[in-house]
């Protein structure tokens, strides 16, 4: 593997090894000489090693292009699909990795920073199935690698190929509310509302140890019913006795290797409270772009988000999102999927795309 990915690595572990500028611009200079469409495009908008000077310049790949183009900067060790719910099926994202390693270094950098940082281990539940009955899915390798490295003993997977395991989730909220171990549940906001309404219906209650928390990614798509954020905390404390503060959302992409959270944990173990935004690693920044021009917006603006991964060091690492949203203390708030006259930015960027 290029050398590139173990500074990148290095970094991920210990920003002190490295600049995040200086890196982003190696990064872009690699994917520029590698990858012939990323370079294509770079050239066509010209964006090119001799002129780009800051890791904002980096020309920024439309989502788009992972559903058309070869994005990867050698043989992919890995490949994972987008869901396809938005583009459909035959529509769905490749995001190739050459080098899992840093896939698999963000995701458990990233969990332990946002979701476990004052835990070594603890019991993990899973309501996102496991690999083997979802191969093409990066959140459940994602969940895999936590399975690994962060679980203690008792974790499992509470849902199989027919579903949620109802009884499985039961017993294993019980056993940990008999026994007083922690527990982290991992679940798409969308399984996560079935489960609260299977445990409803059944009258189960759960009084988990303090310090339980839980994790829910994916927004509403699939969900049986709408439910607002508020309201999904609410149902939370009610059924599990979690309370908001231990509630961590993640907001993630096929096409990127790191992933964003909540700050809500990180924080009350920092010793402070402040208001709930997504933050992301120190390997990643974030821009808000107007949707018609793809420039910054002025602060407080809302557009489209922008997102450079470092981690993404063998594929494209700018990826601009089909997401709205608002730059928010060191992150952002997430305000939804681009519509209307927003879709115009996108559009843009994949109409550069399809010139190149």
């Amino acid at each position: 593997m290029p050398p590139l990915y173990d500074r990148v690595l290095r970094y991920i572990v210990d920003p002190d090894t490295a600049s995040f500028d200086e890196l982003a611009l190696d990064v872009f200079i690699h994917q520029f000489a590698t990858c012939e469409a990323y370079r294509r495009f770079s050239t066509v908008r010209a964006r090119t090693p001799d002129s780009v000077r800051r890791w904002q310049d980096v020309p920024a790949v439309p989502i788009q292009a992972f559903r058309v183009a070869d994005l990867c900067c050698g043989p992919p060790q890995r490949t994972f699909l987008s869901t396809g719910t938005t583009a459909g099926p035959g529509e769905r994202s490749r995001h190739r990795l050459p080098d899992l390693r840093l896939y698999r270094q963000s995701a458990l950098s990233g969990l332990r920073t946002f979701l476990c940082p004052d835990v070594v281990r603890m019991q993990l539940v899973s309501l996102i199935p496991p690999v083997a009955e979802s191969p093409d899915s990066s959140l459940s390798q994602m969940v895999a690698w936590a399975m690994e490295d962060l679980a203690d003993d008792g974790s499992a997977y509470v849902v199989g190929p027919d579903g949620l395991d109802v009884e499985c989730l039961s017993s294993r909220l019980g056993e940990a509310e008999a026994s007083g171990r922690l527990v982290c549940l991992m679940s798409t906001t969308a399984a996560l509302i079935r489960a609260l309404d299977a445990l409803a219906q059944r009258r189960r209650r759960f009084r988990l140890p303090h310090g339980s928390r839980l994790m829910d990614t994916g927004g509403d798509k699939g969900a049986p019913r709408p439910m607002s954020r508020n309201g999904l905390l609410h149902a939370c404390w009610n059924a599990f006795a979690i309370p908001g503060y231990f509630v961590v959302n993640e907001y993630g992409m096929a096409e990127l290797s790191s992933q964003f959270y909540d700050n809500v944990v990180a924080e009350r173990f920092r010793g402070r409270h402040v208001r709930r935004h997504k933050v992301g690693p120190h390997w990643v920044r974030t821009l808000v772009l107007d949707a018609s021009t793809l420039r910054p917006v002025e602060e407080g603006g809302r557009g489209l988000l922008c997102h450079f991964d470092l981690a993404n060091a063998g594929t494209a690492m700018a990826v601009l999102s089909e997401d709205v949203g608002c730059a928010s203390g060191d992150g952002f708030e997430l305000l939804g999927r681009a519509a209307g006259a927003e879709t115009r930015g996108c559009s843009l960027g994949a109409a550069e795309w399809n010139a190149a």
